[in-house]
C-alpha cells in the first residue's frame, strides 16, 4: 500500500515524474514555493485571469499542486501568487495582493543577470 519516496522527491516541489518533459522539469528550474514568476498577459492569453501581466512570487500551493481544483482560470494545478504590486482582476475586482493562479497562466521570470 505504501511506496518508497526517492531521496530526491520533495512533497512541495509539485511535480512527477509525468512532468519531465515539461518546461521548468528537474533538468532546470521550476516552478515551486519561492519561484518568481509572471502571470500571462492578455496580449498572451486572452483568458488571463490578470490581464496585465503581474509578476510576484509563489507562497505556496494553492489549493493543491498534486490535483486538480478549481481556480481563478478553471480547473488546473494551481500555485498562490503574491503579487510584486497590487491586481485588478479580468473583471475589474480587486485590487487584491495575492491570489490562487492555474499553473497554466504562470511563467518563470528570466533569470537577474
Amino acid at each position: 500500500m505504501f511506496t518508497r519516496r526517492t531521496p530526491d522527491a520533495s512533497p512541495d516541489d509539485g511535480f512527477d515524474e509525468s512532468d519531465r518533459s515539461r518546461p521548468g522539469s528537474a533538468s532546470g528550474p521550476r516552478f515551486g514555493v519561492g519561484a518568481q514568476v509572471y502571470v500571462l498577459d492578455s496580449d498572451e492569453d486572452p483568458t488571463t485571469p490578470f490581464p496585465y501581466g503581474p509578476t510576484g512570487i509563489i507562497v505556496r500551493a494553492g489549493g493543491s499542486a498534486w490535483q486538480g481544483v478549481s481556480a481563478i482560470g478553471g480547473s488546473a494545478r494551481t500555485w498562490s501568487v503574491e503579487f510584486a504590486s497590487p491586481q485588478l482582476d479580468r473583471d475589474g475586482e480587486g485590487p487584491v495582493t495575492s491570489a490562487s493562479v492555474a499553473e497554466r497562466f504562470l511563467r518563470l521570470a528570466p533569470p537577474l543577470g
